[in-house]
């Protein structure tokens, strides 16, 4: 630093030579700073301690700025000066008034030393001045590492929040793929005998409509068992390039037969070129699928669910939105959960599945949402894959 801004021993000496001539103006300049200080409520704000704590801090800053010129301005001088930037992070002194106050002691410093002075010490206050830039470039150090303390502490908490959830999905898949395992044959052999009976029933018997519910519910049961499947024993990607706007019209028709979609207006907005992405297009038409009969479900008729594609240099995104129900706030955290669900009938695996997919593919999956203002969800898809398998493939295509 001392390189970079052309301090060196000259500097030093110009400084111990100011030192008689600045020590007697130090208090006056501690004086005018906190003046100039106090007139700014959030500054003001910082000091909870009142004119006791003021009182103390005035004797620190005389002393700071008597340490200005005696040096030596070695390591122990940085870690001094490295400390009263700890003291302003604690304090949550923002960084403007930092900036602003080492103005404020400069001008004053130099100008009340000028005037003393005269001529002869202008000379000397560019030492002044490349110290003045060195010690707020120390301070400036202690917010540098008291913002990456907090990003690492973050980090820390949201990878331990991803084993904890990755545990717990491990353990969910493992008791379900049992379960699934467990109903799927009983459940085949019940529908059978059922068909069986129905079949040999006359068109008029008045049991028919029983046996017909039975093989409905039958159906429900199976279709979830085959959800807790999926979920304990996803399928691999196969990959390859796909058009995203071809999967979404695909699914576009695919839905306007159902009957919830009966009644809500479909519009979807992209680029008028092809947005491609490598990735399994069978997996991510499910999440489309699952994305806009959830919006359905959540609307009434005559609400429109609108789908976009945006996309960016290396990321497409993909926002299906309604303007349907909405979530609470407290619905909208755990709705990504598996086995969480609102709806009367349904596994709650649907999204979870969905967010699966997604993260297997390398992207996300978010959700926007405010009660009665309906909901936004948000894929994010890199171009390119996983990166892990696209790694895989170009090195065996390099080997090749």
């Amino acid at each position: 630093m001392k390189q970079y801004v052309g301090f060196g021993t000259a500097d030093e000496r110009n400084l111990k030579s100011l030192a008689p001539m600045a020590t007697p103006l130090i208090s006056a300049v501690v004086q005018r700073f906190y003046d100039e200080l106090m007139r700014h409520d959030s500054a003001r704000a910082v000091f909870v301690g009142g004119l006791a704590q003021i009182e103390r801090l005035k004797v620190q800053l005389a002393g700071w700025m008597k340490e200005l010129f005696e040096g030596p301005y070695d390591l122990k001088y940085v870690e001094k000066r490295l400390q009263v930037g700890v003291t302003h992070v604690r304090v949550q002194l923002p960084q403007r008034y930092m900036f602003l106050g080492m103005e404020l002691i400069r001008h004053e410093l130099t100008t009340r030393l000028l005037a003393a002075g005269g001529a002869e010490v202008a000379p000397l206050l560019d030492s002044l001045n490349r110290l003045l830039m060195l010690d707020l470039a120390i301070m400036l150090e202690s917010y540098v590492r008291s913002h990456l303390d907090r990003v690492r502490q973050l980090e820390r908490a949201t990878m331990e929040d991803r084993l904890d959830r990755a545990e717990k999905l491990a353990e969910l898949g493992q008791l379900a793929a049992s379960l699934a395992h467990e109903i799927k044959n009983p459940l085949a052999g019940i529908s059978g005998a059922i068909q069986v009976i129905g079949d040999h029933m006359p068109d008029n018997d008045p049991h028919r409509p029983i046996v017909v519910e039975i093989l409905r519910q039958i159906d429900r049961l199976d279709s979830t068992v085959k959800d807790l499947l999926q979920y304990a024993r996803p399928r691999p990607l196969h990959l390859r390039e796909v058009s995203l706007g071809a999967v979404v019209n695909r699914v576009m028709t695919l839905v306007r037969e159902e009957p919830a979609i009966s009644g809500r207006r479909l519009a979807f907005r992209a680029p008028d070129h092809d947005v491609n992405i490598v990735a399994d297009d069978g997996q991510i038409e499910q999440v489309v699928l699952n994305l806009v009969l959830n919006a359905a479900h959540a609307s009434r008729n005559g609400q429109a669910i609108s789908l976009h594609i945006d996309e960016g240099a290396d990321r497409v995104r993909l926002r299906v939105e309604d303007q349907g129900k909405g979530m609470t706030a407290d619905v909208l955290a755990r709705a990504l959960e598996p086995f969480f669900t609102t709806k009367a009938r349904g596994t709650g695996l649907g999204l979870s599945i969905c967010r699966r997919i997604v993260e297997e593919h390398g992207g996300e999956l978010h959700l926007h949402s405010e009660a009665g203002r309906g909901t936004t969800a948000v894929v994010e898809l890199p171009r390119g894959g996983p990166e892990r398998i696209r790694g895989q493939h170009e090195r065996t295509h390099s080997h090749h």
